[in-house]
């Protein structure tokens, strides 16, 4: 994140950072225009010189001598010993070439990845074993990450999407093969990139929160997973609903709201109006058929 970045939007902000912010954004919209941005960085840079503002940060010292290595050739921006955005994407990179597949030292937090703070050390009485990817896999993936996405939406509360990916992905490993989460998230990724106007800044950190989530699954195959990534989850989030079936989810909703099924069934029904969604799907039904 750089001195020219415009229009941030607060929910990429950490917990420490957010309320600074937000007394720069004067037409209370949720983002820092550039002027906005510019005294908000400017007041940070006095009080946390070297210290990066964002959210979706990766602190190097929670790392194993092997990853932080690694990590040490992409420290290249203002903020030392912390890897953001492009950095973590060329991190993640380099662990899959150099093959390294526990780069955290035993115990670590997400609350130490995201702040630095290592004075909770977890524990797990379950050692990972790596799924082998069979027919079914993939099948069983999608239909966790579709079941979690339900939950994203139909709880949509702003700022929660970094959240629901690590748990998304946490939850596909339970699932199926690593290969086959990689695979289907891969091609999601493929689409929004292709069909949606987005910062790439944002593409990058679901990426990270991705990784993260398949990660701490391998590490802790015994936690649930939305007490795990709390730490992401933003101010306010109930991370008690989250827990709940999708179904739950949807009812609790349409017996407060009145007509908010309907709408939402609508909206669903019209996601089918887009190329790429028609495309996708018809081609994965194709495959399920051939293949019997």
């Amino acid at each position: 994140m750089g001195n020219n970045f415009v229009n941030l939007d607060l929910v990429r902000l950490s917990q420490k950072a957010l309320p600074c912010a937000k007394i720069y954004d004067k037409d209370k919209n949720g983002t820092l225009e550039e002027k906005e941005y510019h005294e908000f960085i400017n007041m940070w840079d006095k009080e946390n010189k070297g210290k990066s503002p964002l959210l979706m940060q990766l602190h190097i010292n929670t790392l194993n001598e092997n990853a932080k290595a690694l990590a040490q050739q992409c420290d290249s921006d203002e903020y030392k010993g912390v890897l953001t955005e492009a950095e973590i994407e060329k991190f993640i990179e380099l662990c899959e070439k150099h093959d390294i597949k526990n780069p955290f030292k035993k115990g670590t937090s997400l609350k130490a990845v995201l702040t630095g703070d290592t004075s909770e050390v977890i524990t797990t009485n379950k050692e990972f074993k790596e799924k082998s990817k069979d027919f079914f896999s993939n099948y069983f993936v999608k239909l966790a990450l579709f079941t979690n996405w339900l939950k994203l939406d139909a709880i949509s509360y702003k700022g929660s999407d970094k959240f629901f990916h690590a748990v998304g992905n946490y939850e596909a490993m339970v699932a199926g093969a690593e290969e086959s989460v990689k695979e289907v998230c891969a091609g999601q990724d493929k689409d929004k990139r292709e069909n949606s106007k987005r910062p790439e800044v944002d593409y990058t950190e679901d990426l990270y929160a991705n990784w993260l989530g398949r990660e701490f699954y391998k590490m802790y195959p015994d936690k649930n997973p939305h007490d795990l990534f709390a730490p992401l989850a933003p101010v306010g989030f109930d991370i008690e609903k989250s827990k709940q079936s999708p179904a739950k989810i949807l009812y609790d909703n349409a017996k407060k709201e009145d007509g908010w099924l309907k709408d939402k069934i609508k909206q669903y029904l019209n996601y089918f109006k887009l190329d790429y969604v028609r495309v996708r799907f018809i081609k994965e039904i194709s495959g399920i058929l051939l293949s019997d």
